[in-house]
């Protein structure tokens, strides 16, 4: 191995800081500014899966239940849900938490994946400033922190890391030839990930099949037991799915009937933020300077997208042309998983919700991984033994490192706008428990609900009763003294008597 120099050192330890001090950020944001306070899906999984456990019913197939329609089981999640029940009173600031713990297990993948071996060249400190960019991205508050302060959003982070641990286990069988981790790495794949899964193995299977045709140091007669044992697992795993218990959600429409109105949106002439916004918005989903005016964020958002797909063209001009390793392998994966994940949504979302719909700050996390994939396949030096031009090395090196610098430098504005938010993420949570107490006092307040409390206030009224009186009758959530002491913001509510509880029920 190469031993490292003075400015290598240097370019680790920085690098090293900028990930601790983004990591850090993000974690002190959680815990002051993530909503412990239940809302949207969670009212689903309350009913369906921790009303079980509650009442000592809970079964293994519970862990899968889904509703009707474009709905994915979210097994995770629920494990997640039932941790948060068992040891902190249903508070959901703890599945933030989680999620920046699997984001910061995420980044010291990636450090292993692209810093951590003293490579024979002297790329290590674009590879040390690329690694600190990705953790600027894993960690980042943009969009106001949006992908924290929802903590069912921050958990995709999850998703992320078993994704990315499968791509590895995959690597490792085609370099070693042993099969047994990857069967293992599959299942769990599978089982965790339901539609996220069928994404990542197309994405695998296409990188995998891209190396063989590129690199002729890749083909090897066995990849074909790759693939069997990636197909045998995920067929056995869909078919388990498919018994999966459903329950709830609207009438079922097949994904094809979709087509029609996709179009419609597209005849709309909205259909350039399918492409313009998933490209920026990772980038900075907001103003990033409180003095820009709108007119020129929106030259500067076109700019922005421009280069980015100069960066995609060249990412795939260098993924057809490099020798393969496992950094390479892993930044094609993600960019087809980027891309997938952004097709579901304009496929699934946007033909029923309009154009507008790709511009949802809880997105930012999922099309965070196309920048992802970029600084990773930048990362990784070409291996001509010429010389590179002049022009060429502006453009491959000094460009891209700009950028860079500039991704670091603009997290500095976006993580100000996003503890700006907090005063007033504390009032509006404060205002979510109030209500949530005053649908069952005063049923009445269901014709004001809150956005994010529309699953509870759009129940039969028994239901709703049923789901609020279970939260109160257990100390869960808004009505758990310890959530309160924690969150000192939330009101300090008192379970709701019996009698009023029956009295509504009447």
């Amino acid at each position: 191995m190469a031993t490292l120099s003075s400015a290598q050192y240097v370019a680790r330890a920085l690098a090293w800081l900028v990930a601790a001090v983004t990591m850090l950020n993000a974690l002190y944001f959680v815990l002051r500014v993530s909503s412990p306070v239940i809302q949207a899906d969670a009212w689903y999984f309350l009913d369906v899966f921790l009303r079980k456990a509650i009442n000592g019913g809970l079964s293994l197939g519970d862990f899968f239940i889904k509703r009707v329609g474009a709905d994915h089981a979210q097994p995770l999640f629920k494990l997640e849900m039932l941790l948060e029940w068992r040891y902190f009173d249903l508070d959901f600031v703890v599945g933030a938490v989680i999620g920046v713990i699997a984001a910061a297990a995420c980044a010291v993948i990636f450090y292993r994946i692209s810093v951590a071996e003293r490579h024979q060249d002297r790329g290590d400190i674009a590879r040390c400033l690329a690694w600190a960019s990705i953790c600027a991205v894993l960690f980042s508050l943009n969009g106001t922190g949006a992908t924290w302060t929802w903590p069912l959003v921050a958990l995709e982070n999850v998703t992320t890391l078993i994704i990315l641990v499968f791509m590895l286990v995959v690597w490792h069988a085609h370099r070693s030839k042993r099969y047994l981790a990857l069967a293992m790495a599959t299942l769990l794949l599978g089982i965790t990930c339901d539609d996220s899964a069928l994404v990542a193995v197309i994405a695998v299977v296409f990188a995998l099949l891209l190396a063989q045709l590129c690199d002729p140091a890749q083909r090897h007669p066995s990849t074909w037991k790759i693939l069997a044992v990636i197909g045998v697992c995920m067929v056995f795993v869909r078919i388990g799915y498919a018994y999966a218990p459903i329950f709830g959600g609207q009438r079922s429409t097949p994904i094809s009937s979709n087509w029609g109105p996709l179009l419609d949106r597209f005849r709309e002439n909205g259909w350039w933020k399918w492409i313009v916004l998933p490209l920026v918005i990772p980038v900075s989903y907001q103003i990033p300077l409180r003095f820009t005016q709108a007119e020129i964020w929106m030259v500067l958002q076109i700019i922005i997208a421009t280069l980015l797909l100069v960066a995609h063209f060249l990412f795939w001009r260098k993924a057809f042309r490099s020798k393969y390793n496992l950094a390479i392998f892993v930044a094609i994966s993600l960019m087809v998983v980027s891309y997938g994940w952004v097709a579901g949504i304009i496929l699934g979302r946007v033909a029923t919700f309009g154009n507008d719909y790709v511009n949802q700050p809880r997105y930012i996390l999922l099309y965070a991984g196309h920048l992802i994939a970029l600084l990773l396949m930048w990362a990784e030096p070409p291996q001509a033994t010429l010389q590179p031009s002049k022009w060429r090395y502006v453009m491959g090196i000094w460009v891209p490192a700009s950028a860079c610098l500039i991704l670091l430098l603009v997290q500095i504005p976006l993580s100000i706008d996003a503890w700006h938010k907090q005063p007033y993420q504390w009032a509006y949570d404060a205002l979510m428990a109030r209500q949530i107490d005053q649908i069952v006092r005063d049923p009445s307040q269901v014709t004001d609900c809150l956005p994010e409390e529309h699953s509870i206030c759009n129940l039969a009224p028994g239901k709703r009763l049923q789901l609020i009186q279970l939260l109160s009758v257990n100390r869960l959530n808004i009505f758990s003294p310890q959530v309160q002491r924690r969150h000192h913001y939330l009101p300090p509510l008192s379970p709701i008597p019996a009698e009023s509880m029956n009295t509504q029920a009447q």
